[in-house]
This record gives structure tokens, C-alpha cells and sequence, in this order.
């Protein structure tokens, strides 16, 4: 881009004295634009096409504003060719010289008859095009990593250079993973049968491979239960053929209710505890979700109407 900003300079700055001198230095301003990328992208890596509109120099004139084959030097008369004017303003007993942009040419040092400009970009010099931009995200990638489009940005006129294009990725949310740096995270949600007999299931991996994870019949797993797979995570950026790991946390569902020949081979397959049923004496009561609600209702109106009693007492006495 170097020798694009060197024919820009040709058009946009060598007519320029004094302060259109001293911008050619400056950089143009960046343009920052977002980057859609699923972790699937971030993980293999991939070619990214997102639109883009930028302002660039006008291609009828080829950035000279003028319509002449081989425009002359048109410098601002007003300002003579510095972009800047010194103007005296009064205030009270004081009197201020400052600089200001020179309102004949907006500072650009130069001021194109009408009879010469340009008919397509009326001697602005650019024109406005979409200029759709090539993103390559790599492998590892994080959210909110920055990737820097050297003078793919829009025409600064005043100072002849292409500003640069700062893409910045966003991770979208995946169904499945969560990542933390380069690992991954994940839920598998079992059965009360799987989590006490053994499983084994498949996960489709973010590579598209799939991944069997497995426990023998006889493991038990609890709710809770945490396993990793080294090397199953997000690759390292910059660091070709290193992985983080995948984190598997198990969640066991169990049923609402058994019946009574589920109940009993439970029973009989399991250990029992101290507080197991028996065919002791005494009451036996069995409470559903419906009887603790109405039971706790009847407590808290018991606890106010103690609170009535108690408040009625203290009342009393202080009489």
C-alpha cells in the first residue's frame, strides 16, 4: 500500500504549501468493522468476505477534482496554498490572532474553478464504492482480537493516504461449547440408568469429527462429575499443532416417579440406608409437591396469627 499512498500523494498533496506540506506525514484515521465468526471458523480457521464501503479517488479524474487532461497547480488564493487562514477577533478589551481552516478550500490548499472541475465528483476528487474486504481469521483466534487491514480503509484527501481497516472478531454463541481461552466447556445431560450402569454416547466434535465418550457398565456417575479430554480444545493461536482440552460436566435427569416393580429392583440392586422404609409401627404420611405448598401455607398463618397474640398481650399490659 506503501506505493498506492505515493500516487495519492502525487494527486492530493504535491500542489500543497505550508500546512497541506505538513500533513503528509500524518496517518489517516482507522475504520473499525465487525467480524461474525462461529467457533467453528475459529477453530479451523477461515477466509472471511464482509461488505464494506469506503470513499476512494474518483476514477474519471483520477483524484485531481479536474476535469483538464494535466490540471495546473490550483492553489487557494484565499490561503495561498497553506489550508490555513489567520483570522483577529475581539474580545472586550483584548484582541486574539488564531488559525483556522480556510473556509474557501476546507483546507485542502487548493480551489478548482468551476469551469474545471471534475463532472462526475464536482472536484471532491473521490467518489463513494463498495469494496467488499478479505478477513482471514486463524486458527486459535479470540473474541475480540484485532486484525489490522493495511490501507484497505477510505481516502483522506487532505492528506493523500488510505487509513487502515481494524477488524474486529465476534464470536457467536455455539449450541453446544463454551469457551474459556483454549479450553472448552460442555454439558452431558444423562439418564438415572446411564449415570448408575454405564453409557456411551457421541459428540460431534468443532473439527467434524466425533468423539465417543464412554463409561463401563458398573462406574457410576454422579451429578456433577467432571471429565477431560486433553487435547480436545481450541488450538493455541500462533502456536501450530498445541490444544487446549475439552471439559465434559455430566447432569443427571432423573424420573418424576417409578413404579412399584422398578421400585423394588431398585431396592434390592442397591444398598439400603437408615432411612429406608419399613413395615414398622407407626403413622406414615406421603407428601407431594401440592401437600408441602398447602403446608407451608398453614404454618405461616399459624406465625400470624402467634404474632396477633403475642402484639394483643404486650398491649394489655402496657394499659
Amino acid at each position: 500500500m506503501a506505493d498506492m499512498n505515493d500516487i495519492l500523494n502525487s494527486f492530493f498533496g504535491g500542489g500543497m504549501q505550508g500546512g497541506g506540506m505538513a500533513q503528509r506525514g500524518r496517518r489517516a484515521r482507522d475504520e473499525t468493522v465487525a467480524i461474525p465468526a462461529s467457533l467453528e471458523d475459529l477453530y479451523a480457521g477461515k477466509v472471511l468476505q464482509i461488505p464494506y464501503h469506503k470513499t476512494t479517488a474518483c476514477n474519471s479524474c483520477q483524484g485531481t477534482g479536474s476535469k483538464v487532461k494535466r490540471p495546473r497547480g490550483y492553489t487557494c488564493t484565499a490561503c495561498r496554498g497553506s489550508g490555513r487562514r489567520m483570522v483577529v477577533q475581539q474580545m472586550g478589551m483584548m484582541i486574539q490572532q488564531m488559525q483556522v481552516v480556510c473556509d474557501a478550500c476546507s483546507g485542502s490548499g487548493e480551489s478548482i474553478p468551476d469551469s474545471e472541475k471534475c463532472g462526475v465528483c464536482r472536484g471532491r476528487k473521490t467518489a463513494e464504492v463498495d469494496a467488499p474486504l478479505t478477513v482471514t481469521v486463524e486458527k486459535g483466534m479470540a473474541h475480540g482480537q484485532e486484525i489490522r487491514l493495511r490501507g484497505a480503509g477510505s481516502l483522506n484527501t487532505s492528506m493523500g493516504t488510505m487509513g487502515d481497516v481494524v477488524a474486529v472478531v465476534q464470536q457467536s454463541k455455539h449450541d453446544t461449547f463454551v469457551r474459556k481461552d483454549c479450553d472448552l466447556f460442555m454439558t452431558l445431560s444423562l439418564t438415572l440408568a446411564e449415570a448408575l450402569c454405564g453409557f456411551q454416547t457421541k459428540i460431534t466434535h468443532l473439527s467434524g469429527r466425533t468423539l465417543i465418550v464412554r463409561k463401563n457398565r458398573g462406574e457410576v456417575t454422579k451429578p456433577g462429575d467432571v471429565q477431560c479430554i486433553k487435547g480436545e480444545g481450541m488450538p493455541l493461536f500462533g502456536k501450530n499443532g498445541k490444544f487446549g482440552d475439552l471439559i465434559i460436566e455430566f447432569h443427571v435427569t432423573y424420573p418424576d416417579r417409578l413404579d412399584d416393580n422398578h421400585v423394588e429392583v431398585l431396592r434390592q440392586a442397591l444398598p439400603s440406608g437408615p432411612n429406608t422404609p419399613s413395615s414398622g409401627a407407626g403413622e406414615t404420611y406421603y407428601v407431594s409437591k401440592e401437600d408441602m405448598s398447602v403446608l407451608q401455607r398453614e404454618v405461616e398463618k399459624a406465625e400470624e396469627v402467634e404474632d396477633e397474640e403475642r402484639g394483643s398481650a404486650g398491649g394489655c399490659q402496657a394499659q
